[in-house]
C-alpha cells in the first residue's frame, strides 16, 4: 500500500515538471510568436462628440484586426487640457504599453509623456505636429496644405474678394492655428481682396459659443461673407447663425466638420463646404504605429498603415526632433456629393 502511494506520488510530481516545463514553454513561444497583449489607450481632446465617437470605432476596428492588442478609446466630458492630463496620469498608473492622445494643449501633455517615457511606457500624438516627448506625431496631411485647399474653395465662392473670418476650436491648438496660418498665407499670396475681420476666434470646440460669436461678428461686420472653422463645432454654430438671420446666401460657412453634423446646412445654403478626414481611420493609423514600434518595428517613408489616404505615408522631423508622419488624406464635402455620405436609409455614414 505504501508502495503504491510511493508510486503515485513519484507519477504526479514528474506530471507536475512536465506540465510546468511545457507552461513555461508555451509562455515562450507566445513571446517568440508575438502573442504577448499589447494595451494601446487612446485619450481624446473630448467625449460624446460626432468626431471621437467615429475615432472609436477606428480603435474598435483595430483592437479586432490585432489579436495581440487590447485597443480603447478615453475621455473626458470637457475639453479641459487638465482634464486629459489626468487621464495620462491615470494610464501611466495602470502600466498600459502605449499612450495615443488627440491634445487640447499639446504642451501641457509634455511632463506627463516624460513620466510615461521613463516608465517604459510609449507615447504618440495625432493633430499635434509641434509635440515634443513622443516616439511618432501622426497626421492625415500637411496641415498648412489643408489650410491652404480649404481657402481656397472659400475664396472661389467669394469671387477673390470680401471680408472672412477663421475661428479655432482652442488658441492652443497647434493644428487648427496651422490650418488657419495656410489659410491666411494662401489669401496673401493669392487674394489681395480678401480681408479678414479680426484675429483668430476662439470658440473652446463648443457649438453654442461659435453660435454666439458668429452673431457678434455679423452685427459687428455687415459686410462679413465667410466664416471658417477649425473645430468641428464651428460651422454648425456659425450656419445656425446665418439662418436665423436670415443671410444665406449672403453669408456661408466653411471649415472642418463631418456630414452628419453639418449635412442640414450644407442643403440649406448656410454652409457651403466642409473638409475633414475620417477620424476612424486616422485612430486606426495611430494604432497601428504604436503597434509596430512595440513590436520594435521600424516604420518608414513609403509604407501602407492600413488605411485610405495612408498607402504611402511620408515622414519629417518636427523641430524637437520626433518624427510626424503625413497622410494624404482629407475629403471635400458639399451639396453636390453630399449623398455620397449616406447610407441607402438615408443616414448619414459619419
Amino acid at each position: 500500500m505504501k508502495k503504491g502511494l510511493l508510486i503515485l506520488f513519484m507519477v504526479l510530481a514528474v506530471s507536475a515538471l512536465v506540465f510546468a516545463g511545457g507552461q513555461q514553454e508555451g509562455e515562450k513561444a507566445a513571446e517568440e510568436s508575438g502573442e504577448e497583449q499589447f494595451e494601446i489607450a487612446m485619450v481624446v481632446k473630448l467625449e460624446g462628440v460626432a468626431w471621437f465617437d467615429n475615432m472609436r470605432l477606428g480603435i474598435q476596428d483595430f483592437n479586432s484586426d490585432f489579436d495581440d492588442v487590447n485597443a480603447y478609446q478615453i475621455g473626458a466630458d470637457t475639453a479641459d487640457p487638465a482634464a486629459q492630463v489626468a487621464l495620462v496620469e491615470d494610464l501611466i498608473a495602470k502600466g498600459v504599453d502605449a499612450i495615443l492622445v488627440v491634445p487640447n494643449d499639446p504642451e501641457s501633455l509634455v511632463p506627463a509623456f516624460k513620466k510615461a517615457n521613463n516608465a517604459g511606457i510609449l507615447t504618440f500624438t495625432h493633430e499635434a505636429s509641434v509635440q515634443r516627448q513622443v516616439s511618432y506625431d501622426v497626421e492625415a496631411f500637411d496641415n498648412t496644405a489643408y489650410g491652404r485647399h480649404m481657402m481656397d474653395v472659400m475664396a472661389d465662392w467669394m469671387d477673390e474678394e470680401g471680408v472672412w473670418q477663421p475661428f479655432v476650436g482652442h488658441l492652443t491648438s497647434t493644428t487648427h492655428n496651422e490650418w488657419v496660418d495656410g489659410e491666411i498665407a494662401q489669401a496673401q499670396e493669392k487674394y489681395p481682396n480678401l480681408k479678414q475681420a479680426t484675429n483668430r476666434i476662439e470658440e473652446k470646440e463648443n457649438q453654442q459659443i461659435a453660435y454666439e460669436k458668429a452673431l457678434e461678428l455679423l452685427k459687428t461686420y455687415p459686410d462679413i461673407e465667410a466664416m471658417m472653422g477649425s473645430a468641428m463645432s464651428t460651422v454648425p454654430g456659425v450656419a445656425q447663425a446665418i439662418e436665423e438671420k436670415g443671410r444665406i446666401g449672403k453669408v456661408a460657412a466653411f471649415g472642418t466638420c463631418l456630414p452628419s453634423v453639418a449635412g442640414d446646412y450644407l442643403e440649406s445654403g448656410a454652409a457651403k463646404s466642409i473638409h475633414f478626414w475620417v477620424p476612424a481611420d486616422a485612430g486606426y493609423v495611430t494604432a497601428h504605429a504604436a503597434y509596430l514600434s512595440l513590436k520594435g518595428e521600424e516604420i518608414k517613408e513609403g509604407m501602407d498603415l492600413g488605411k485610405p489616404g495612408y498607402e504611402s505615408i511620408t515622414i519629417q522631423k518636427n523641430d524637437s526632433g520626433v518624427p510626424v508622419i503625413y497622410g494624404q488624406a482629407w475629403v471635400d464635402v458639399n451639396k453636390d456629393n453630399l449623398d455620397e455620405w449616406k447610407d441607402a436609409d438615408g443616414n448619414y455614414k459619419l
